[in-house]
């Protein structure tokens, strides 16, 4: 039987959320449901466990590599201009969170970006060029706090994403020290060997074109030039995943956490590990805690949604999987297999039906798009019955 094709090709040849038909079929997603001892067909519902096998490689890797085009003269086209996103987390002294605080974050160019936190003391500053900026928050409310200036590169991050923490504290703090020290927030922390940051960047682009031993290789050289270069350790527990060898990948999951506990993707990573070990209430704890450091993470509420509905935590699961796909930037489709089965479960059928309707709106040709349209068709006819 030959390859069925995929749509595109992103990591390890899959779209995140978005297997192609072969590896569904090989994983029996169209069957992944169980009825009721008595085959009713309105029992139906979603086994989680099999779903979330469906999942593999997609749901955890953050982070995929496009090679660059080429036109039939063998010449390059220009890679287009890559924009990061900058998340910023502020806090007051005691450690709560600091809404309302003012933001500024300057470019080299010198060119000011200002906002306001919300409640949660968080913002985004979305669509940024690469680059070095500096960031230092103010608190309206009361003027003597303020923080220490961060400056960052978020091109020098792994993801395209970057999470900074600003500390407000008293301005008297600031004055004892003549010459504040400039923290220097994600990487840029790091002192990372040219050397090691190159191993590190040909790892990734290995990992994008779907060599993963050349990545593991790659990003051994790295760990091996810069024992503390936790990205690495992350992105290498990824390729283990994509490889199914979740054990070699929980280890390089913790390694990275020993070394920064913050690290979102790290703590994501960690968590499936834990997904698919059973172990959910662990999962449930480190999917928390990546949302923490990244709550824009559409994958991660995703997971989250799925532990909670296997320990059949049914508000947390529906807030995860609701939350998941309101990332209009970042879909999530299987998020609405899920959303039905937990509606199933509560025996609101037609809203079961209508979360199976708009996943196979989606990709109507998927390989499970069939199976899905049987079980979506006796959900429907369960909830017209008197």
């Amino acid at each position: 039987m030959g390859s069925l094709p995929c749509r595109t090709r992103t990591v390890f040849g899959l779209e995140p959320f978005q297997l192609c038909a072969e590896i569904l079929l090989r994983l029996g997603v169209s069957k992944g449901f169980s009825q009721s001892p008595e085959g009713d067909a309105g029992e139906s519902s979603f086994s989680a466990v099999g779903a979330s096998l469906a999942l593999v490689l997609g749901v955890v890797l953050s982070l995929s590599t496009t090679s660059q085009a080429q036109q039939p003269g063998g010449s390059t086209i220009p890679a287009p201009i890559k924009l990061y996103n900058i998340y910023v987390q502020v806090s007051l002294p005691d450690g709560r969170p600091a809404g309302g605080t003012l933001v500024s974050m300057t470019s080299a160019s010198g060119m000011p970006r200002r906002a306001f936190t919300n409640d949660s003391g968080r913002l985004e500053f979305p669509g940024i060029p690469e680059g070095q900026y500096s960031l230092t928050a103010t608190s309206p409310s009361d003027p003597s706090l303020i923080s220490d200036v961060v400056e960052t590169n978020p091109s020098r991050t792994a993801n395209g994403n970057l999470t900074v923490q600003l500390s407000l504290r008293d301005r008297s703090d600031h004055s004892r020290d003549p010459k504040p020290g400039v923290i220097r927030a994600g990487e840029n922390e790091q002192r990372i060997p040219k050397e090691a940051r190159k191993a590190f960047n040909e790892g990734l682009r290995f990992k994008g074109n779907d060599e993963p031993l050349k990545a593991v290789g790659s990003f051994n050289r790295a760990l091996k030039l810069y024992p503390e270069y936790y990205q690495a350790f992350s992105e290498r527990g990824d390729v283990n995943v994509a490889q199914r060898q979740l054990d070699e990948a929980a280890k390089d999951f913790e390694a990275a956490l020993k070394l920064n506990p913050h690290y979102a993707p790290a703590l994501r990573g960690s968590g499936y590990c834990k997904l698919e070990k059973k172990e959910f209430a662990a999962a449930i704890d480190l999917f928390e805690k990546s949302i923490s450091a990244d709550p824009n993470n559409a994958n991660t509420h995703l997971l989250l949604g799925i532990a909670n509905l296997e320990l059949d935590r049914r508000e947390p699961a529906r807030d995860a999987l609701q939350k998941a796909l309101s990332f209009n930037t970042q879909p999530v489709p299987r998020a609405h297999i899920y959303l039905a089965n937990l509606y199933a479960r509560e025996r609101q059928y037609l809203l079961a039906a209508d979360e199976l309707h708009k996943y196979i709106e989606i990709d109507p040709r998927a390989a499970d798009a069939a199976g899905m349209r049987e079980i979506e068709a006796k959900w429907r006819a369960r909830a017209a019955a008197p």
